[in-house]
């Protein structure tokens, strides 16, 4: 099947086909390490040990090591089972590449490989991986199944935070699950681990939205959409309050700025899309937006408050407002204050 959906990636662990190779990449490192437990299941039983297996560290990777190891053939178990975490291909020598992938070419039936990543981004910011990463992808890819853990949407994850909450002895109804999964910005391991808390703390009754307010630190990034779409929507009070929950958290200015200026660029982008009668699916696709789908759909809803231009000139405001905070010694406090004045006012082109 090569290269698939995180979704059909479950439903082949789940049956009873077995493949040499496994590679999961992507931003949600919570989900990667879900899926690469349910695959170390799947061959090694749900008892597994770390003396079950062998294991190989990305950084500092002993390509010889790892070649002698896959042609072991395995002694007390079916499988001669090996796992590589965080391996970067793009560190890699030529010659030590072109090994990594003769090995994964001519891998023995009984060996079976994964390759999992969660402490690097092999995109490096980018659209794709680099080329390097790109060629052990595709050898996985033709030996096995490559699958990439996108960050998901709250209408997504609200069903697993729902049945995480009653595996810790509580309860969430749908909204607080959609909720927490959007605070969380689509993680699954900051998900769970907030879901971990807010039980404990509940200790056997449902949590409620109250509980997420006060128990479970919100993003800076969900906040400054907050703050954008207060400024669309020309609500001065509550623009003035969020930028006053961001200082109240000690935030530097200049990631605040940032943070609000990625917002706008989100809500200009979404602003455009619809004036030329493009579609979000059109806009998730063109930049990059995969696994933050509902960051578009949030963009779609609130850009049409207000007009293109109004959203350039507040970007412009932003951008003069950061040149400031780096080069003044005036209070960032107030020059961030000034911004949103000059962002709310500018609705009349003022």
């Amino acid at each position: 099947m090569g290269i698939v959906t995180v979704a059909d990636f479950e439903k082949e662990i789940k049956s009873a086909v077995t493949k040499n190779i496994y590679y999961i990449y992507g931003r949600d490192s919570g989900r990667v390490n879900t899926l690469a437990d349910e695959i170390k299941k799947k061959f090694l039983g749900k008892k597994y040990s770390s003396s079950d297996y062998s294991r190989f560290e990305g950084k500092n990777f002993d390509i010889s090591s790892f070649s002698d190891t896959a042609e072991l053939y395995p002694m007390f178990s079916e499988y001669n089972f090996i796992e590589i975490n965080d391996l970067n291909a793009e560190e890699l020598t030529a010659d030590g590449l072109k090994q990594f992938l003769s090995v994964l070419e001519n891998i023995p039936s009984e060996t079976i490989i994964l390759i999992s990543i969660t402490g690097l981004d092999i995109k490096a910011g980018k659209k794709t991986p680099g080329a390097k990463n790109k060629k052990v992808i595709d050898a996985a890819a033709k030996h096995g199944l490559v699958t990439e853990a996108e960050l998901r949407k709250p209408s997504e994850m609200y069903r697993e935070i729902m049945q995480l909450a009653e595996e810790n002895g509580s309860s969430m109804n749908k909204q607080n699950a959609e909720k927490l999964a959007l605070i969380c910005l689509g993680d699954t391991f900051r998900a769970r681990n907030e879901v971990h808390k807010l039980a404990a703390f509940a200790d056997g009754e449902e949590i409620t939205g109250d509980m997420i307010d006060d128990m479970v630190s919100v993003g800076i990034d969900t906040t400054a959409f907050a703050l954008a779409s207060a400024v669309t929507a020309f609500n001065a009070p509550l623009a003035m309050k969020i930028l006053d929950d961001l200082i109240s958290q000690r935030t530097e200015g200049v990631m605040i700025l940032s943070a609000v200026a990625s917002a706008f660029m989100d809500l200009y982008r979404a602003s455009t899309a619809i004036a030329s009668s493009a579609k979000e699916q059109d806009v998730i696709a063109d930049f990059g937006y995969r696994g933050r789908e509902f960051v578009v759909r949030n963009a779609f809803r609130d850009a049409r408050k207000t007009t293109p231009a109004h959203l350039r000139r507040c970007l412009l405001i932003l951008e003069k407002a950061d040149a400031e905070c780096k080069s003044t010694r005036l209070e960032q406090k107030i020059i961030i204050e000034k911004a949103i004045a000059q962002m709310l006012a500018a609705r009349n082109g003022v």
